[in-house]
């Protein structure tokens, strides 16, 4: 890498060995929460959809310039599959440990900001890549994504004032995308249940803070209230919060917080 980086600490680069791992992370860390009720409410019933499609999302994101991925390591916990309320650990064929043996435990990932000096510095180029199978995605209710990404282009109108028709593609798919233009991003974050609570999602926000501190640039996030929470304490701001009213599916809706971080201020 050209250009300095923040200490990592007890955390790493993620590397293609650890894709299987991430995706079970992910699953059982986003499930139960509110995002994922929204967005995959059939999760209990088909786990290793989602299990394939966060494998999939991370192994994109490891090989994409303009992404940095970070994972949080941990002792492992043999009791660790029943902490969590859906068991993943019996699909970890590959992954044989002993109790206090390190282990992948949090991830998370940054979308670099428009013209970076640092794009294409954490991205995977040349490493092999573990065969992810296709999901099926019976786990998504695509009308949720659908309604989620319509409030978020009202949303854009509301704060930028800039027709839809001049924004780019990712302007229709991303929620971000509305606020966090020219700005660094924290994309995702998640730490499997059983590590929660021991500073591992704190660690990871930090390490972003600090890359944002160096490079003189704001970032942005779009979380729910446990993140918000988080967030906050870490010196984000509040800028607004979307709500999407529950339905038959998802009784309780969906409500997200968008903050900013300004490492002038």
């Amino acid at each position: 890498m050209p250009y300095a980086t923040p200490s990592f600490g007890a955390l790493r680069l993620a590397s293609p060995i650890d894709i299987q791992r991430i995706g079970t992370i992910a699953t059982c860390g986003f499930f139960g929460g509110p995002v994922c009720a929204w967005y995959r409410p059939f999760i209990a019933q088909y786990p290793m959809d989602t299990l394939k499609s966060y494998c999939q999302e991370f192994a994109d994101y490891m090989k994409s310039p303009r992404h940095a991925v970070l994972v949080a390591i941990d002792s492992y916990d043999a009791l660790e599959s029943t902490k969590s309320p859906l068991n993943l650990s019996v699909h970890e064929e590959d992954l044989i440990l002993a109790a206090g043996e390190e282990v992948v435990v949090g991830v998370a990932v940054w979308a670099l900001e428009d013209g970076s000096q640092r794009i294409g510095d954490f991205q995977h180029i040349n490493d092999a890549w573990p065969k992810i199978p296709p999901s099926e995605n019976r786990d998504q209710h695509k009308e949720h994504n659908q309604i989620l990404c319509a409030r978020a282009h009202a949303a854009q109108e509301k704060y930028h004032g800039n027709p839809l028709g001049k924004q780019s593609d990712r302007a229709y798919t991303d929620p971000a995308y509305r606020y966090f233009e020219r700005i660094s991003e924290l994309e995702m974050l998640v730490v499997h249940p059983a590590y929660q609570g021991h500073g591992h999602g704190g660690a990871l926000v930090r390490w972003g803070l600090e890359l944002a501190r160096m490079d003189g640039v704001k970032q942005g996030v779009i979380g729910p209230e446990k993140g918000m929470k988080l967030y906050k304490s870490l010196g984000f701001e509040l800028l607004d919060e979307l709500q999407w009213p529950g339905d038959d599916i998802t009784p309780d809706g969906l409500r997200l917080g968008v903050l900013r971080f300004n490492p002038g201020s």
